[in-house]
């Protein structure tokens, strides 16, 4: 084993994106755009999702998952995780089972994220690290099924909400459990659970060793900034999610041919040539999606304008765009440190249209309120020269966004938009039909107004209820992008490691520490005194304060600003914590402050 390969990988340094902090706009997209392939080609000798032992394991589940879905009466398929796999769990539960709907079957699928719904939106501090509740919450969904498969989702096999769930249902006879995760299961998190008797590594070899368990665990990389799975590894979760969930409904449905998912699917071909054709059409997503190089570049440039101008991001969008839309917003605050009103998500019809009736949030608080309603009273009166406003969907969805467009224009904002193809403009209208003729259907005069179109040219087309699967994976990379490039040229992260994220749970605490050790070349133990001083806001640690609960230190670090860059400065032994708050109150961006020092 290497040396990289003695840490998480998910959690390591890409070495491709280690000068992103000083790449300008352009340079930032190119980069993201090499992180993105090692989703399909895999990383160093590991194999990615197009390597023969993976697409082997991505076939076994689907062809477990088929007497299930067949016979689908009091049968449960839960997908499960906390953050980014959270939010993408939701996505699939929703897309699949209008799918089924689609099929005149029940709809089995259903979701959990740590913290619960209001987790969507906003972080909800140390769920995940709770794997009692896990079970609780496990249990609530699965009450009255007969059989049951759980897809367990964490990027780094790591998080004790997902061990808790599949230790709980690895003891039920006649289930089909998958972890699903981007490390080697030698490098599952093997630190004891707070609470609990067990660690990850314990759990994952004991589904490895299970005949009612697999292991879905391409090795993607590094993310392109470290500390993060949102990105390449949410990538490829909404992906694998897709290609075992469409696949095993489509071959246990009469009422679908292949051409529903791509119209060069033939009914005759085995199970490995589906599969291997949709991992292909994928790849092309990305490559097409990435050839609008030059427009995705001037949104992260006015992205990042906005930003530093301490303005904001607002994107907005329907169904399934401003789902997406809503779960890129909800990511920058942790992952960045970020402030919540920085980037926002808006969706048609808010909580109705992100998750249906009877799951109104919006009563919460102002971060829950994520309505085109809600943007057009709370946000348009109030947009300033900065501000970008972003519309997302088909050229449909932005005839229908047109008018908040339009006075986002000339309230002054800066306007732009992502536009994807429309259903309609897939197989019944051949492989000819381009976005970029789409965008040419757009109301002209909101054509000309509109500072930036991106318009990747998505063929063939893939679908799933209507919904263009390759469509919405071309969106998840741009928005993706707009919001890394924009935090990394505003100065959130060292290299390419995040070093203002929030520290809501167990995983971030650890994370930090070995941050902290990495960029400044100290032990684990002086990253770790210096982090409880930047939390404390003292000189002095008791030890009393050493020995207390993890779980305390996430819960005062919870609501305090620039934690991690204070403590990266403390860690150097030359400052105290008064001297770290001063420096970066006279430049908020570490790396000047400690390229400065070390002069």
């Amino acid at each position: 084993m290497t040396a990289s390969q003695t840490q998480s990988i998910t959690e390591a340094p890409n070495d491709l994106t280690r000068d992103i902090d000083i790449a300008d706009a352009g340079g930032i997209v190119d980069l993201l755009c090499q992180t993105d392939a090692q989703i399909f080609h895999g990383w160093e000798s590991y194999q990615g999702l197009a390597g023969p032992e993976v697409r082997e394991r991505i076939v076994e589940v689907i062809e477990r998952l088929e007497p299930l879905i067949r016979d689908a009466a009091e049968r449960v398929i839960v997908v499960s995780g906390a953050g980014t796999s959270g939010r993408l769990a939701m996505f699939a539960a929703r897309t699949f089972n209008r799918l089924m709907a689609d099929v005149g079957k029940p709809p089995i699928f259903r979701y959990l994220i740590a913290g619960g719904d209001r987790a969507l939106i906003k972080a909800q501090e140390g769920a995940e690290d709770n794997p009692h509740q896990a079970v609780e919450d496990l249990q609530a969904v699965i009450q009255g099924a007969s059989q049951i498969a759980y897809f367990g989702i964490t990027c780094g096999l790591s998080a004790p909400y997902i061990a808790g769930q599949l230790e709980h249902t690895l003891d039920q006879a006649d289930t089909l459990n998958v972890l699903l995760g981007f490390n080697p299961i030698d490098l599952a998190r093997n630190v004891p659970v707070e609470g609990w008797d067990k660690t990850f590594l314990d759990v994952a070899r004991r589904v490895e060793a299970s005949h009612q368990g697999v292991v879905l665990n391409p090795i993607i990389g590094p993310e392109p900034i470290a500390g993060s799975t949102r990105m390449i590894g949410g990538s490829a979760t909404k992906l694998l999610l897709e290609l075992v969930f469409s696949l095993a409904i489509l071959r246990t449905s009469d009422r679908l041919t292949p051409h529903f998912l791509l119209p060069e699917l033939r009914a005759d071909m085995p199970l490995p040539e589906l599969l291997d054709r949709l991992i292909q059409r994928y790849d092309e997503a990305r490559i097409a999606t990435y050839r609008e190089r030059d427009k995705i570049t001037q949104l992260v440039q006015i992205a990042s304008e906005a930003l530093r101008a301490k303005a904001h991001i607002y994107y907005l969008g329907r169904d399934v765009y401003g789902t997406l839309a809503t779960i890129d917003a909800s990511e920058c605050p942790p992952t960045f440190g970020a402030d919540f009103e920085d980037v926002r998500g808006f969706i048609d019809q808010g909580w109705l249209g992100l998750l249906g009736s009877g799951k109104d949030l919006s009563h919460v608080g102002p971060p829950y309120r994520i309505s085109l309603e809600e943007f057009t009273n709370e946000k348009l009166p109030y947009l300033a020269e900065c501000d970008l406003v972003i519309g997302l969907g088909t050229p449909d969805d932005l005839a229908f966004l047109g008018p908040l467009l339009t006075r986002s224009q000339q309230a002054g904002a800066g306007t732009g938009a992502v536009v994807l193809r429309t259903a309609q403009s897939g197989p019944s209208r051949g492989k000819d039909a381009s976005a970029q003729q789409e965008v040419r259907e757009l109301p002209s005069a909101l054509a000309k107004r509109l500072d930036t179109i991106v318009a990747p040219d998505i063929v063939p087309s893939g679908f799933i209820q209507g919904y263009n699967i390759l469509a919405e994976f071309a969106t998840k990379l741009i928005l993706n992008t707009i919001t890394t490039g924009a935090h990394v040229i505003s100065g959130k992260v060292y290299q390419n490691r995040m070093i203002d994220l929030k520290i809501s749970n167990t995983k971030l605490y650890h994370r930090t520490i070995r941050i902290i050790s990495t960029i400044m070349g100290v032990s684990e133990k002086v990253a770790r005194q210096g982090l409880l001083r930047a939390i404390y806001e003292t000189n002095d640690i008791s030890p009393g304060l050493t020995r207390a609960p993890i779980s305390r230190h996430v819960e005062t670090a919870t609501g305090k600003e620039k934690v991690v860059p204070k403590a990266l400065l403390i860690a150097t032994g030359k400052f105290t914590y008064e001297g770290a708050s001063s420096a970066l109150r006279k430049d908020p961006v570490v790396r000047n402050v400690i390229e400065k020092m070390l002069k």
